[in-house]
């Protein structure tokens, strides 16, 4: 008996935001959201780490995905910041993240896969929200790839599957992100809280400081991968 494959767990992702995207709950929310997210644009902005002009990366690609509904217009910030500190930013392809789906994680995957092939070297993926479940299981399926996984309130209550110690794992998220279970489950995960708003995760100062500093951190070697099996 052929019962087929089994359905991936992260596509129950996309029954909250339907429900969410449906409440005038949660629109009162994405409202008052967007506001914090502004203050928070404004403190980056007269910031100095987000004007930095030394370029101390080692240029390894930086592939950002958007959260559910924004595009790679929406990260042009931190796309611009990543490329001022030496790194090689890279764009999702997403002009609209609508949802998880295999064929999403799969363009993702292959674009992650042709700039390790183009480069030679590991990316780091980092994603925001939807996009940090994404990028969770783009380094789940293709680990040789991917040297770091920086997530940014990712509801990782929704992750299948866990990511071995050859990449490394940080999960950034805000307290009204812990109903969605932001922390990151892998042992050699670091889960990281900061003040500010889901939305304002991808313009925080304080997230900008952290992800500078694990973009900075060595690479964990390939051969310290665990097959599973």
């Amino acid at each position: 008996m052929n019962c087929g494959s089994a359905i991936p767990k992260e596509l129950r992702v996309n029954d909250l935001i339907a429900t969410r995207t449906q409440s005038w709950r949660g629109g009162l929310i994405r409202s008052i959201e967007f506001a914090v997210a502004v203050a928070e644009l404004a403190r980056l902005v007269v910031s100095p780490i987000f004007w930095t002009r030394e370029a101390c990366g080692d240029g390894h690609s930086v592939l950002v995905i958007p959260g559910y509904s924004a595009g790679d217009l929406q990260l042009t910030a931190i796309r611009n910041w990543i490329k001022r500190i030496g790194y090689r930013a890279v764009k999702s392809g997403l002009d609209f993240n609508p949802g998880w789906s295999e064929e999403i994680v799969e363009e993702l995957g292959q674009r992650a896969e042709a700039e390790f092939r183009g480069s030679g070297r590991r990316v780091t993926l980092i994603g925001h929200s939807l996009g940090g479940l994404q990028a969770h299981s783009v380094a789940q399926r293709r680990p040789h790839a991917v040297r770091r996984l920086i997530m940014l309130g990712a509801p990782l209550a929704f992750a299948g599957g866990t990511i071995p110690p050859s990449v490394a794992i940080a999960s950034i998220y805000v307290s009204t992100d812990l109903p969605s279970e932001p922390l990151a489950r892998e042992s050699h995960a670091e889960n990281i809280e900061v003040k500010g708003s889901h939305g304002g995760l991808v313009v925080n100062r304080r997230a900008y400081a952290i992800v500078a500093e694990l973009l900075s951190r060595p690479e964990a070697h390939s051969e310290d991968t665990v097959i599973a099996g």
